[in-house]
């Protein structure tokens, strides 16, 4: 109350004045009709004008409401005009100090009024406005925007009030200064769609064409953004006029030549200024509107809205345009375009996003009909158009769209097709793009790759070092195509050979006839007979002859006419006969010169060396050579003439020639071997061969043929002459077997086939053995290794071979490596029998004692002191590492293949010798190792060992077990190495490689022949030439493996020893020692050979691959010499034994690199290392690097089991079968036992432990993963022959796949985490990797599950059936193992289909990068070929597999917050997608299977608790169930009603009846009502037994209240949650109510809504109030752990109620639960919906709720009753739809009347805010506007009661005011009551200006009598009235303005709505909220805070956020209703 007014009050008049007044303020209490109101106005005139004395009247508040509401807009005009007059006399009474201070009271009813009024009420309002307000002058500002908004619906055109309203406006803008004026014009325009034609209609008439811009400045306001602001939102405005005025306004203000210019432009702008606004204006294009255009275009080319220009005279018009277009508009255009482009989408309605995407290119196409602006702004923008398209094709499409560079583009065109969205887009583009001109596109990508080029050739250029680097290497290309070409063209030049006189021969000779040749050949005849004439010559004649032939001739001079003329007839004459006779002479000639030359040279030197010359002064007899050394050096250094002659004679070889071909090879063949090097024959024949041309390669084949045919005889009988052989032309064609030219390949096999059916095989294979058997190959055995393993004897040993180590040295790097295979050059026989011939060790023997003594020899000395190192670390380690043991090998030191019998005897007797050498610590060790000897001796060398020690048991006991586990180990890696072979020096692994490839060409393209031929030769050397060399070598192999030598004269052997006598078996023994064979550590050897060797291992497997393969064949065939043979052959070389000794080391060997791997790194040696590793180098790499070896092993192995297979048993073998059985299981029990490491005789491979062990180790990763498709191979392709051991090898084989599966799956999840570090993290794994075992898996799995029909067809093939049975129960124990595997790989399928992306080429690929599972298609297809045929025979097995997994994939306690039972985690339900994926499960099958299962369940493996299949067999079917369609349910209903039938029945756990109850539910919902009523009737009855079954459970956890008493309540004790529960747990102590209440929540309305029919719905209410009878006690209970059941019991309560015909169920119950004073304390969110549904059903409730007693709340204390009822009726209001009530607004108007009336306490007045709140909320706009009187007036009331506190606290000094107010003034000794009703009505306040403005504009009109609009202390306006009058401030502003007094200011900046909090505890902390709301709404100059300037708040509203923000007040105010909860 104001002080004056307290004066007055001490006046009896002026009490008596406010008396009449308020008595006249009743009258309208009681109005009912608009008469009525005008005899109140009437009455409250009269009162009013009772006494004029006072210009302060009493009741303002009241008075202005009634007022108000008397302008409501749908009253008559009479109540209007009454109204107006009882304004004008209260204007009159007041003055103008008085309205100036109370404006916003008179304001508020008389702004909204000019819209809305009477034509005959307009004059009257605007005569008021005249005559009282204009005079108020600046205390009119702070509610000048409303006012102009009230103003401006005056300006309507035609309108009789136009003019008046024009000149009022005008009047005021000079009253409050033009820039404040238009300021606040601009203001309303942004917030008042309704105004913005009036605003803009009032601009443009009021702009002066004659004056600039600038000078109207003032037109613009004075906050500049806010004004572009709403000029942009004005152009965006649906109505066409609003947008034409807005351009003009634009067009005037803003011309682009000075837009930017500060001294020419109105108002300084940003350039982002004028693209935003431009970016609106282009959008006006959109209307086709030409009036619109004509403007925007008059704008962007610089002219008049009429079209007129302002250019100079001398240029067009058009001209003129183009030019300013260019230098002034188009680039803002450009960027304003791209900014649309650019567009970012909010929440926005789609529909309106749709049209937005479309928006750009319309306005691109609309701009491309003005030529001069058009196709410029699309040329610069054209790449921004083509992104904008993408991405948003990209949101219209989401994932669908897929761009792949190597994809057709038709998965995208029907992808856009069936989007419509996407199509539209797709179609404008496509407008647009056709709009353009033909050429554009290619001129514009021109122009791009122009630019880049460009750019690319600018930055090379900059590059400071280059600067013509570019330039330069354009130049060069330039230069070099141009001069090649310049070559090709030019002739080359002939050699010069007049020299030769080549002319007169040719002259001489001419055409000949027969007899010239027949003289000619004479005369060579004659020729050669005269040069072995001898001459007689002296001493000194001699001695001169020798000089003149020994020394180099000066020149040609001395080259004889005779032999230039020979050699130009051999090179020049084209006939054969005369070129063959002269080649023939001069061959003999060469050759005598060559060998009489020698004899002369040797004997000078001879004489020279002894001094003594017999011949001294005698005459001596001496043939010449016809040729001097010289001219023969000549010839072949300086000419080439050999090689022409050699293409003389190899042209000769064509077929028209065939008479002379057989001298003609002669020629060639003795050419050859007088060439001076066997290359230049050589060359021409394989130059022929890998000929580019075909016909010239087909050509040179045959002719090799012929020569090869011909040569046999020469060849066969060899002499020294005839010492080279055409190895390299042998190779070439041999090579070209394998051409992948088909005709090539062809002629070479006739070749081959001809070859060996003549008996060539031994020919053939002569270079390739000389490779295989070079001295550098030789070996030794480890076993004789193992025996001189002193260090003495070691380095000894090693000394002896010193020398051919340092040869070795030389000799390798001389190897070509560099040649391609097919060069290397000829095998040199004559070199190898040197070399073999003389024994190096004798010869070096003196000059190596001393190196030794004096260790110079760095190989030597190095090794012995590594030998010395290696003794003493075995010394200091423990005994694990002593150099020997018995039994070291499986032969003999004699010839190693006719050893085993006599084994044991040798080893004894080295072992005795070998003692004597032990370094001490070994001995025991050596000791130990004789156990299985002799059991005697093993005893008396344990207690001699022991006797050292300590005599305590327990040490001693230690000792032994760690001695046994170190000889276990020893023994293992004796029996793993014993078949090892050691080479004594490097060899040239190259030549010995390409030998086993020419073997194997051989074999792959003829292998029959080929064996055959093979088997059938024998190592004759009699017969044969070729073999001597072989023979040799091979004896001296021989020796070296037993430690002789290999050098030196050989020791003559019976015939017998040759082991070999077949050439398959020689081959054989060669493959299997080379790959037996490694190099030892104390080789120095480097990395490549080690590697090299590697290699040759691989390639001999593969070889005997091949000769083995064949072999099966031949056994196949079942010719009884054949399988003799055959079984021989296997047992001499013992094959399988070394093969499976070979792969169990290699696997050794691979583990030991992983384990290295695992502990970190090869340096890292392992602390104890056998003898036999330390021996062997096998070189330190990946772990795959043994994988070639391994995987041709496995290869070989799969041969040989089936060659073993071909061969059968021998009668022998059979025999033994039954103690196989006793031997298998101790081998299966220790297969880390040396017993697994040993081969077995004569038992086939797979029953051998070797075998069996390293399949079930072969899947392992530490074997590594690139061996496993080998592995899977092998073991499905050898399934029949398996026999005893099919079920023990499959089943651990079995799992390591799924093991690995899994092991896949759980990287490709981790993928992200990178974490598994054991898998292909160090090994790259193929990525069909997958395949391969699923195909594996399903091979295997079907053999040994599935009958096999067709067994009778091969029954030999197949296992026998005791074993199939006994494989087949392995494989069903492992089939939940199985069936898991196959549920992870389907989970990635389904995952990967999901996220199938294309592959983007230049940035990272989206979704997972693992590539073992993109082909998802095949992998799905595997999956199902592996369970489909399982499922008929093994249906009940299967799906208890399936159980058992859904039992172990169920979610985490802690994963899973889903309170809904049964939850099926993902994996689970993958598990269902699965089965349904089976086409063999029918859904009538999987149920029935589902029915067996549950009524007779199995138990679980594996799980702690023995728990049943049931449970989870139900959980599956009810997932299962949700997946089919509806179709199926329908024809499967009896199937389900069987299943639950008799479920139901069984006496399952509680989550099994919650699961049948969701299977019934789900089934219900899904299919349409059932027409047979039987049907109908039993599922009624199954519904109420689950109904029953569940309700029982839920009432478990209720007790009664008393003992007589039917009432329950729930027991109070905590519970569980089901994210906590587990099935195994449920028993009486566990309270499960939360369970059944959440079951039943989705379920139980819709449910029995369709199983009880329309006519039956009452059958249903007993059901459900049996129900709710276990259910409202949950209700009533408000404690905190009752939490979850209230909710559940709410949900389940809120569903139910949604059905009319359950009310009488519920209806009591719920009004009880809604009058509770408890009832706001639970979340309200389901109670809404109960409510709601409550007063929807019953008609007349909401009815009742408004009129009812607030003493029906009895439960309250009284003074609380009013505001708890208020507050039940502001929820349901709030429960309902938006105007759901708007009916009964006056119902609800009435009764805050009344409310009013009664006068309020401060709680109800809070309520009664919440209540405002909830009706903006729910009422819309249209039907709101008779409550803001009233609420406007209690928010205005409410500000003043908080601005008298604020000035109470202020002044707590004064004594009256301390009695009210104590403390410490902080604000916190208000009340709680009324803190809390300030706080409710600052919410009102804020969710009101929160509001988006369009959908609140009569509230546009009060806000400034709370938020300031305009900034008043910034105005200039000066005020004519007196100097003290006060204006109207807003509220929010006096009450700050208090406060600030009091506590300073405070600054925060906020969003809005600004209030967030529920209660305040000190009026302090809304110290924020009003300080933001001073400064957010007022429009200060451009310079204000850019942070709260109105223009950004306003824009927010405007924008798309309004949507989010009626979200938060919805949510702000359902968190409002709720009240804390009693603990």
């Amino acid at each position: 109350m104001d002080p004056e007014e307290q004066e007055l009050l001490g006046d009896y008049r002026y009490r008596n004045y406010s008396s009449a007044i308020e008595k006249a303020l009743r009258n309208f209490e009681s109005s009912s009709e608009w008469a009525d109101l005008i005899s109140s106005l009437g009455k409250l005139n009269k009162a009013l004008q009772s006494n004029l004395k006072y210009s302060l009247l009493p009741r303002r508040l009241i008075i202005s409401k009634r007022l108000s509401q008397c302008l409501h807009p749908a009253l008559p005009s009479g109540v209007h005009l009454k109204a107006l007059e009882t304004y004008e006399i209260i204007f009159k009474i007041i003055g103008t100090k008085w309205l100036a201070k109370d404006l916003f009271l008179y304001s508020s009813g008389l702004f909204p009024l000019l819209a809305n009024a009477a034509m005959s009420v307009r004059p009257v309002l605007l005569g008021l406005y005249e005559k009282y307000f204009l005079p108020l002058q600046k205390s009119l500002l702070p509610g000048l925007q409303a006012f102009v908004i009230g103003l401006l619906p005056g300006l309507e055109e035609g309108s009789e009030i136009y003019d008046r309203t024009d000149a009022l406006l005008v009047k005021l803008s000079l009253l409050m200064g033009k820039e404040v004026f238009y300021g606040a014009l601009w203001g309303s325009v942004l917030v008042s769609p309704s105004i913005r034609l009036p605003a803009s209609l009032f601009v443009v008439s009021h702009i002066n064409r004659e004056l600039s811009g600038k000078q109207q400045k003032y037109m613009l306001g004075t906050d500049y953004k806010l004004t572009i602001k709403s000029l942009c939102v004005s152009v965006l405005d649906s109505n066409v006029l609003v947008q034409r005025n807005t351009l003009e306004v634009i067009l005037f203000f803003f011309p682009f030549d000075t837009a930017l210019d500060y001294n020419e432009n109105a108002i300084l702008l940003r350039r982002t200024d004028i693209v935003y606004v431009l970016s609106a204006a282009t959008q006006t294009l959109l209307r086709r509107d030409m009036s619109l255009n004509r403007r925007l275009y008059a704008w962007l080319l610089g002219s008049d809205i009429k079209g007129g220009t302002f250019a100079p005279e001398s240029t067009t018009s058009e001209d003129h345009a183009i030019y300013f277009f260019g230098k002034y508009s188009r680039d803002l255009l450009v960027e304003s375009l791209a900014e649309i482009l650019h567009q970012k989408f909010s929440e926005s309605d789609t529909e309106d996003q749709h049209q937005a995407y479309l928006k750009p290119f319309r306005i691109l196409i609309s701009l491309l009909d003005k030529p001069e602006i058009g196709p410029q702004v699309v040329g610069d923008l054209f790449l921004e158009v083509i992104r904008a398209f993408y991405s948003y094709c990209k949101d219209a499409l989401g994932s669908d769209l897929k761009l792949s560079y190597n994809q057709s583009g038709n998965v995208l065109a029907s992808a856009i097709k069936e989007n419509k969205n996407a199509s539209e887009i797709v179609k404008t583009v496509n407008v647009l793009i056709t709009s353009l001109s033909t050429d554009f596109l290619w001129d514009y990508m021109t122009k791009c790759f122009e630019d880049c080029f460009r750019y690319l050739c600018y930055l090379k250029i900059e590059h400071p070092s280059s600067p013509k680097m570019v330039h330069n290497k354009c130049k060069q290309i330039i230069y070099s195509t141009v001069t090649r070409i310049l070559d090709c063209n030019s002739d080359n030049k002939k050699e010069k050979e007049e020299d030769w006189d080549l002319e007169q021969v040719m002259l001489v000779l001419g055409p000949l006839k027969a007899d010239c040749k027949e003289a000619f050949a004479a005369a060579c005849h004659l020729l050669l007979d005269c040069t072995t004439f001898p001459v007689y010559l002296s001493e000194e004649e001699m001695e001169q002859l020798y000089i003149s032939l020994f020394q180099f001739p000066g020149c040609d001079a001395s080259f004889p006419l005779w032999l230039k003329s020979l050699m130009t007839i051999c090179c020049c004459v084209n006939d054969c006969y005369v070129q063959n006779v002269s080649i023939f002479t001069l061959l003999e000639v060469i050759n005598h010169s060559q060998s009489l030359a020698l004899v002369i040279e040797d004997r000078m030197k001879r004489y020279k060396v002894s001094g003594h010359n017999p011949f001294l002064g005698k005459l001596q007899m001496v043939t010449l050579p016809p040729i001097a050394p010289g001219v023969l050096k000549i010839i072949s250094e300086k000419t080439d003439f050999y090689q022409r002659v050699a293409c003389v004679l190899w042209n000769q070889l064509n077929k028209e020639t065939r008479e002379h071909h057989i001298a003609c090879v002669e020629l060639f063949y003795r050419l050859h071997c007088l060439a001076p090097s066997a290359n230049i024959c050589e060359d021409i024949i394989c130059h022929a061969l890998l000929d580019h041309d075909k016909g010239t390669r087909l050509e040179a084949l045959f002719r090799f043929s012929v020569m090869w045919h011909l040569t046999r005889e020469i060849q066969g009988s060899r002499v020294s002459s005839h010492n080279r052989s055409f190895d390299r032309s042998l190779f070439v064609v041999l090579d070209s077997l394998n051409c992948s030219d088909g005709a090539i390949g062809a002629a070479a096999q006739g070749w081959l086939i001809r070859a060996l059916s003549l008996n060539d095989v031994a020919r053939i294979l002569e270079p390739v053995l000389l490779l295989l058997l070079h001295p550098k190959t030789q070996r030794t055995s480890i076993h004789y290794i193992k025996q001189k393993n002193s260090t003495e004897d070691i380095h000894n040993w090693l000394s002896k071979k010193k020398v051919s180590w340092k040869e070795s040295c030389v000799s390798e790097s001389n190897s070509e490596e560099n040649l391609p295979l097919s060069q290397f050059t000829a095998v040199d026989r004559e070199a190898i029998w040197a070399e073999v011939e003389k024994d190096p060790e004798k010869l070096e023997l003196k000059t190596e004692q001393s190196e030794n003594d004096a260790s110079c020899n760095p190989v030597t000395s190095h090794e012995a002191d590594g030998d010395q190192d290696n003794s003493e670390h075995t010394e200091s380690a423990d005994t694990s590492t002593g150099h020997d043991s018995e039994n070291t090998s499986s032969f003999s030191p004699s010839l190693e293949l006719q050893e085993m019998s006599n084994e044991d005897s040798a080893a004894d007797g080295k072992e005795n010798t070998n003692q004597v050498f032990l370094p001490e610590s070994s001995k025991s060790s050596v000791a130990l190792n004789l156990v299985r000897a002799d059991s005697e001796r093993t005893q008396a060398s344990e207690s001699l060992s022991s006797d050292e020690e300590v005599d305590l048991e327990l040490q001693e006991i230690t000792n032994s077990r760690l001695l046994k586990q170190q000889k276990e180990k020893q023994e293992m890696a004796e029996a793993l190495f014993k078949h090892m072979l050691l080479y004594l020096q490097p060899y040239d692994s190259k030549r010995v490689l390409y030998a086993f490839s020419v073997l194997e060409a051989v074999l792959k393209t003829n292998p029959k022949e080929f064996v055959e031929a093979v088997a059938s030769t024998s190592m004759d050397t009699s017969s044969t030439a070729h073999l001597n060399l072989i023979y040799n070598l091979l004896a001296r192999h021989q020796e070296a493996l037993v430690g002789q030598s290999f050098y030196g004269k050989l020791q003559t052997q019976s015939p017998t020893m040759c082991p070999h006598s077949l050439l398959i078996e020689l081959l054989t023994y060669l493959c299997l020692s080379f790959l037996r064979s490694y190099y030892p550590c104390y080789l120095k050897v480097t990395h490549r050979d080690v590697l090299g060797n590697r290699d040759v291992q691989v390639k001999s497997v593969e070889v005997l691959i091949r000769m083995m393969t064949q072999l099966a064949t031949m056994a196949k065939a079942a010719e009884n010499k054949n399988v003799e043979f055959i079984r021989n052959l296997l047992g001499r070389c013992k094959i399988q034994e070394f093969v499976l000794l070979s792969l169990s080391a290699s696997m050794y060997t691979s583990q030991k690199r992983y384990e290295l791997l695992m502990v970190g790194g090869v340096n890292n040696v392992p602390e104890e290392d056998l003898f036999e590793e330390s021996l062997i180098n096998f070189g330190h790499d990946q772990i795959w690097s043994e994988h070639p070896l391994q995987i041709e092993l496995l290869k070989l192995l799969q041969v040989l089991i089936v060659l073993e297979h071909h061969l059968g048993q021998t009668p022998e073998e059979q025999e033994n079968q039954p103690d196989l059985s006793r031997e298998w299981q101790q081998a299966l029990n220790f297969q880390q036992a040396i017993g697994a490491m040993q081969y077995v005789y004569p038992h086939p491979i797979t029953s051998q432990g070797l075998f069996v062990s390293a399949v079930v180790r072969g899947l392992q990763p530490e074997y590594g993963y690139g061996m496993h498709p080998t592995w899977v191979s092998l073991v499905t392709c050898s399934l029949p022959y398996f026999g005893k051991s099919l079920g023990w090898t499959v089943a651990p084989f079995v799992v390591q796949i799924c093991k690995n599966l899994d092991e896949l799956v759980k990287q490709y999840e981790n993928e992200a985490v990178k974490i598994s570090v054991k898998t292909s993290a160090r090994e790259n794994v193929t990525p069909d990797y997958p395949l391969t075992l699923l195909e594996g898996l399903t091979t295997i799995g079907h053999f040994c599950l599935l009958d096999h029909p067709n067994q009778t067809k091969k029954s030999s093939c197949l296992a026998e059936p005791a074993n199939l049975r006994n494989a087949r129960n392995a494989i069903l124990e492992e089939l939940p193992r199985i069936i898991n595997t196959m549920s992870l790989l389907w989970n990635v399928i389904k995952r990967e289909d999901s996220q199938k992306r294309p592959t983007d080429f230049f940035g990272t690929t989206k979704g997972s990068s693992s590539v073992y599972f993109k082909a998802t298609k095949t992998l799905r297809t595997k999956i199902l070929d592996f369970l489909n045929p399982l499922t008929a025979q093994l249906g009940i097995q299967l799906m208890t597999a399936v159980a058992a997994v859904w039992n172990s994939k169920k979610p985490h306690r802690n994963q899973s917050k889903i309170k809904i039972l049964p939850v099926a985690s993902a994996s689970q339900l993958i598990l269902v997608d699965l089965i349904c994926a089976l086409n063999t499960m029918k859904t009538d099958t999987i149920l029935h299977l589902v029915k067996e299962v549950v009524k007779k369940p199995s138990q679980i493996k594996g799980e702690e608790k023995s728990s049943l299949v049931d449970i989870p067999m139900l959980q599956f079917s009810y997932a299962f169930i949700q997946r089919l369609p509806v179709a199926a349910l329908q024809e499967n209903f009896q199937s389900l009603l069987g299943l639950l039938k008799e479920s139901v029945q069984l006496n399952l756990a509680p989550p099994g009846h919650f699961l049948l109850l969701s299977t019934l539910n789900d089934f219900v919902t899904r299919t349409p009502t059932l027409e047979n009523k039987k049907d109908q009737k039993d599922l009624q009855e199954v519904t109420q037994k689950i109904l029953e079954a569940v309700g029982n459970v839920a009432g478990s956890s209720l007790e009664q209240t008393s003992w007589l008493s039917r009432n329950l309540e729930v027991k109070a004790q905590p519970q569980i949650l089901p994210d906590e529960f587990n099935t195994e747990d449920v028993n009486g102590n566990v309270v499960l109510s939360d369970f059944p209440l959440i079951q039943c929540i989705s379920v139980l309305a819709s449910l029995l809504d369709m199983v009880y029919r329309s006519d039956e719905k009452e059958k249903a209410v007993p059901l459900i109030s049996r129900l709710l009878y276990y259910v409202f006690p949950y209700l009533r209970n408000h404690s905190t752990y009752n939490i979850p059941s209230f909710r559940a019991g709410s949900q389940l309560l809120s569903s139910l109620s949604g059905y009319a015909y359950t009310k009488r169920a519920w209806k009591k119950e719920v009004l009880e639960l809604y009058m509770d004073p408890a009832f706001f304390q639970m979340d309200t969110s389901c109670t809404q919906s109960i409510i709601d549904h409550l007063l929807t059903h019953e008609k007349t409730m909401f009815k009742d709720l408004m009129n009812m007693q607030s003493s029906a709340l009895k439960l309250y204390p009284s003074f609380e009753q009013k505001a708890m009822l208020l507050k039940r009726q502001a929820f349901a209001v709030f429960s309902g739809e938006i105007d759901q009530y708007h009916l009964y607004l006056p119902l609800i108007q009435e009764r805050l009347t009344e409310n009013l009336r009664v006068g309020q306490t401060s709680l109800v007045a809070a309520q009664m805010f919440l209540l405002f709140r909830v009706l903006l909320l729910r009422i819309s706009p249209q039907h709101l506007t008779s409550l803001w009187p009233i609420m406007v007036t209690e928010l205005v009331r409410n500000d003043c009661n908080l601005e008298l506190v604020s000035l109470l606290i202020q002044n707590k000094n004064k004594t009256f005011i301390k009695q009210k107010v104590s403390g410490d003034g902080s604000g916190t000794d208000i009340q709680q009551n009324e803190l809390s009703l300030y706080l409710s009505a600052c919410k009102f306040l804020d969710t009101a200006l929160s509001f988006p403005p369009d959908k609140m504009q009569l509230f546009q009109m009060y806000k400034w009598a709370f938020v300031p609009e305009v900034d008043t202390e910034s105005s200039t306006v000066t005020s004519h009235l007196v100097e003290n009058h006060q204006e109207c401030r807003p509220h929010i502003i006096r009450i700050m303005d208090l406060l600030k007094m009091k506590y300073g200011g405070i600054s925060k900046r906020h969003k809005f709505p600004l209030l967030n909090f529920r209660t305040i505890s000190s009026i302090t902390q809304l110290m924020p909220f009003f300080k933001t709301l001073c400064c957010a709404f007022t429009t200060k100059g451009s310079e204000a805070q850019n942070s709260h300037t109105s223009a950004s708040l306003s824009v927010d509203y405007v924008g798309s956020n309004g949507i989010k923000i009626l979200q938060q007040l919805e949510e702000s105010v359902e968190c409002d209703f709720l009240e804390n909860m009693e603990s």
